[in-house]
């Protein structure tokens, strides 16, 4: 529900299921007019498109929800556009909008190429 108190309802989830698992209370959020920011994981974007684990595409499942729905891909970009999104969602008729940061946008590269395999000399 949205008070009138010029706050922000804010929700960080994972990726994958993380996000699908929001959209009952994000189309709650759109029918109440209540401004709230979903932030998602992602994973890493060389791997969109490609079958990864969780790869799905939520910026699709959120555009009918959403007044906005944005994929961050670089850091020198979160805050801005976190900026943007929190506007979006309070100004005019409020609602709920979307943001996506991918792991590679979130973590140093050694770590991401770590986690989705690229670093196989370390294998014995």
């Amino acid at each position: 529900l949205h008070f009138p108190t010029g706050r922000i309802g804010v929700a960080a989830v994972t990726a994958g299921p993380g996000v699908t698992n929001t959209v009952t209370a994000i189309k709650n959020a759109q029918m109440a007019e209540s401004p709230v920011l979903l932030i998602g994981g992602a994973a890493a974007s060389l791997q969109k498109g490609r079958g990864a684990l969780q790869d799905i595409d939520q910026l699709s499942l959120f555009k009918t929800l959403c007044k906005a729905s944005v994929s961050v891909r670089a850091v020198r970009d979160i805050v801005p556009a976190l900026r943007k999104a929190i506007a979006t969602a309070q100004s005019g008729t409020p609602g709920p909008v979307f943001v996506e940061l991918p792991i590679d946008v979130l973590y140093p590269f050694h770590v991401v190429e770590k986690e989705i395999g690229g670093n196989k000399s370390s294998r014995g």
